[in-house]
């Protein structure tokens, strides 16, 4: 066991790397842990709610979920590799249009469709697939190290665009976020082989394979329990920095705490995925959804101080970096790996429904009833009820190709 994962390990290295990257800058990582930051600017400079700032991402969503499967059939049919690729660049491009944003609301939605469509194949459709079709004996392992790209992207976005706000603007922090995707570009080129990723036995046709998957129980569970998941661990994260701020906390503060999440999301990434190949997937998903869901709770009180907000961060960080783990581990252990980037597509689709949605209606909950104590607390209880549905998953069937 231990030489076939160092062998698998010394052979998928650089792809690792690449997937690494690729979901740092890709979508919708970038506008999703962006846009807290520039909200509460668009809001003061151009008069807009919350609600109609974290709109763009109910574009973005609607795109995923419309494309997901799309996508998903082409990289199974033609590979991951010029998909990502182009795709990193129309995203980084898509996102510098946010820079000449002038007030207008169509404008800003605008921006959001482009950036959206243009990245649609730079998520972790793409990743995740070429990373189960290279790994099967530390396959948990090299989707956390893969996946950690998105904990490395919050731990640096924000400190880096506070400070290019403080020396440049808002403006230009959004062109130097923009550019990242591009940088990231030539290593998935250098790294993702060329064609489909690689299967040990040949996929049955893609349609026939979508079909049968979203028949089974396991894939209705993974959908009603992982839209829960995003929506109530996910959409409260670009908020935090307003989140903090309601609590009462110094802005100094805030910009420490908010950094930590990033850190807090690698380490889930990457002890998640050492522990998903050694332990059932479900029980691991139950304790860390109680965990984030004690630290919603943290958070929905009306005043709390700097070290409870610490801890409450790190329980959200931490939960949000083994679910996005979980999603395709269990996708590719309840349903398999054949025809996985039509199977993922459409479930990271679902998926993103929650964490792009969610948002918004936080945004109105606060606008609403000037705090966010009702509806953090209704998140934590659909974090439980998540838990319970992971239960039902039962033992890993052995009818599928894993």
């Amino acid at each position: 066991m231990r030489s076939r994962a160092g062998s698998e390990l010394r052979a998928g290295w650089r792809l690792i790397v690449a997937a690494l990257l690729g979901t740092a800058c890709g979508l919708p990582t970038l506008p999703f842990y962006t846009v807290g930051i520039f909200a509460p600017i668009f809001a003061s400079q151009f008069g807009w709610s919350f609600a109609a700032i974290f709109g763009g991402l109910i574009v973005s969503t609607l795109v995923l979920l419309l494309g997901g499967t799309w996508i998903g059939y082409v990289i199974d049919r033609r590979g991951a590799r010029m998909v990502a690729a182009a795709s990193l660049a129309g995203l980084g491009l898509g996102y510098m249009t946010l820079a000449l944003l002038d007030g207008s609301l169509v404008q800003y939605y605008l921006s959001w469709l482009i950036l959206s469509v243009a990245g649609i194949g730079a998520t972790s459709i793409s990743f995740t697939a070429v990373v189960n079709g290279a790994f099967n004996d530390i396959r948990g392992f090299a989707l956390g190290l893969a996946l950690s790209g998105i904990g490395l992207f919050a731990l640096i976005v924000k400190p880096l665009a506070g400070r290019i706000i403080e020396v440049a603007g808002w403006r230009a922090a959004i062109v130097a976020i923009g550019c990242l995707p591009l940088l990231a570009m030539p290593v998935v080129l250098w790294a993702v082989p060329r064609g489909p990723a690689a299967r040990s036995e040949p996929s049955a046709p893609a349609d026939r394979g979508l079909k049968h998957a979203v028949r089974t129980r396991a894939f209705a569970l993974l959908v009603c329990a992982f839209v829960a998941i995003s929506f109530a661990n996910g959409a409260p994260i670009p908020h935090l920095e307003n989140i903090l701020r309601s609590a009462h906390i110094e802005s100094q503060a805030i910009l420490h705490l908010t950094s930590a999440i990033g850190a807090a999301i690698i380490l889930g990434r990457v002890v998640g995925g050492w522990l998903l190949d050694r332990i059932w997937a479900p029980i691991i998903g139950v304790v860390v959804l109680c965990t984030a869901a004690l630290g919603l709770m943290l958070l929905s009180r009306t005043t709390v101080d700097v070290s409870t907000a610490r801890i409450a961060i790190l329980l959200l960080g931490f939960a949000g970096g083994v679910e996005v783990d979980l999603l395709p581990y269990l996708t590719a252990r309840y349903i398999g790996v054949r025809n996985y980037g039509a199977v993922y597509g459409t479930l990271f689709g679902l998926f993103a429904l929650g964490a792009g949605v969610g948002p918004s209606l936080i945004g109105w909950a606060f606008d609403r009833f000037a705090g966010y104590s009702q509806i953090l607390t209704a998140c934590a209880g659909l974090l439980l009820l998540a838990a319970i549905l992971l239960l039902c998953l039962g033992r890993y069937p052995e009818d599928v190709r894993r």
